[in-house]
């Protein structure tokens, strides 16, 4: 697709045209099924050498890609012909190209338990049971500190790392540097114990692949950038949220960018996504200026577990707790940084939940919703036993009765009895 439409719009308008079979197609009904992924389905009938057909179609629209499912029958067949169209549906699967046969995760329920940055005691968050931690508050110099973390599962196959306290504050190359003897390459201090490194600016996204290209390339066989993009959108979430640290005369500006890639480990196939958002502070009195790397996270699993690792990292980072008492403590901070950090791990979420690995399954639920439309059904799940059932649609929300598998929908948040806990439609 060339220009953005949207799902029902496209049905609406290119439905006839896809055979020329569908002769004046009337719609019975034409609904909008849910806005990420854009998705749209439609129950309509045609004529067919003035025979009345009947038909079913879903539209998937993401970004600038769609599927189109139709399925068709004539009128007096069509409902015993469903289930023979529906199987053929349930057949398509969607793969990664040149990655290997994928596998399902089907492990045991992730247990998590709490884990305090041992340094300074200055956050918390939970993490999976059993697994390596590592990490803490970091300071480069007095003024100059970084929260990092390294989590990895007991054979070594899922990891996480969130920032690296390897990299300096970075000074961008000026005449005035130059002339003193600090050109690229060299390391400059301006005081208060602060080393930086001079270094001409890096924006997320070239960043993200100079640094993937130097510490992930060498040590992974057959490593390959899959995909990379500019996230602006992440950009202008935390400008919202760094503004709040804004002061007179200094600017903020920000590039972020995302990178999927793949690799083998012992010839099973692995992928990999990593985020940098990087920032340049300037002001009126400084020339050139200084950059950081705001933020860093970048996960690696078997080809088979995106979801499963995506699935933690989310609950690790809305986890994510700055100490209070730790925060007050920091003079040179502002007073609302427990606010701040608290929204900075909402977008890690939710960046986690829309990374590239998750954007590729999106593809591979089509048929299932399709097929849970023609039935009329949804799927949900119990996001702390994992837990899965199929039921009846047309509820905003769905409970499950403690320790059994009754399934209640409501229209409302209330709880229809206090033994029920709240599901997650998927």
């Amino acid at each position: 697709m060339r220009e953005k439409t949207e799902s029902r719009s496209w049905l609406e308008t290119n439905l006839s045209r896809v055979s020329r079979h569908f002769e004046e197609i009337k719609f019975q009904k034409l609904d909008r099924v849910r806005p990420f992924p854009d998705e749209a389905a439609a129950r309509f009938s045609f004529l067919r050498d003035n025979v009345p057909h009947e038909g079913v179609a879903l539209c998937c629209i993401f970004e600038k890609s769609g599927v189109l499912y139709v399925m068709a029958s004539g009128r007096e067949t069509f409902e015993a012909e469903r289930g023979r169209l529906q199987s053929f549906l349930k057949s398509f699967r969607f793969e990664i190209p040149e990655a290997g046969e994928p596998t399902t995760a089907s492990g045991p329920k992730i247990a998590f338990a709490p884990w305090q940055d041992p340094i300074e005691r200055a956050f918390t968050l939970e993490v999976p049971q059993g697994w390596t931690v590592s990490g803490g508050t970091y300071r480069r110099a007095a003024v100059d500190l970084i929260h990092v973390l390294q989590v990895a599962s007991p054979d070594q196959k899922l990891c996480l790392q969130f920032n690296d306290r390897n990299l300096p504050i970075f000074v961008i190359p000026s005449q005035t540097l130059a002339w003193a003897g600090f050109r690229e390459g060299s390391w400059y201090s301006p005081g208060y114990g602060v080393n930086m490194l001079v270094k001409r600016y890096l924006p997320g996204p070239y960043f993200l692949t100079e640094y993937l290209q130097q510490n992930d390339r060498p040590r992974l066989s057959q490593f390959s950038m899959v995909s990379q993009k500019e996230r602006p959108d992440v950009v202008s979430n935390f400008n919202r949220i760094y503004s709040q640290f804004a002061s007179s005369g200094i600017s903020f500006t920000l590039h972020a960018g995302e990178a999927a890639f793949s690799f083998s480990q012992n010839a099973e196939p692995f992928v990999g996504y990593g985020l940098a958002l990087t920032q340049v502070v300037q002001s009126a009195a400084m020339q050139g200026g200084n950059w950081s790397v705001a933020l860093l996270l970048i996960y690696t699993c078997p080809q088979g577990e995106a979801e499963t690792m995506q699935g933690i990292a989310t609950h690790m980072f809305q986890s994510f707790r700055m100490n209070p008492a730790w925060a007050a403590s920091q003079q040179q901070l502002a007073g609302n940084v427990s606010q701040i950090v608290t929204q900075t791990n909402q977008e890690i979420s939710r960046i986690i939940d829309e990374s590239y690995w998750t954007r590729q399954t999106t593809l591979g639920d089509i048929s299932r919703k399709f097929s849970n439309y023609i039935l009329g059904v949804t799927d949900v799940v119990d996001p702390l036993t994992g837990e899965k059932w199929k039921v009846e649609a047309g509820h905003n929300y769905y409970w499950r009765k403690d320790f059994t598998g009754q399934v209640v929908g409501t229209e409302t948040t209330t709880r229809p009895d206090i033994d029920f806990s709240l599901l997650k439609e998927f």
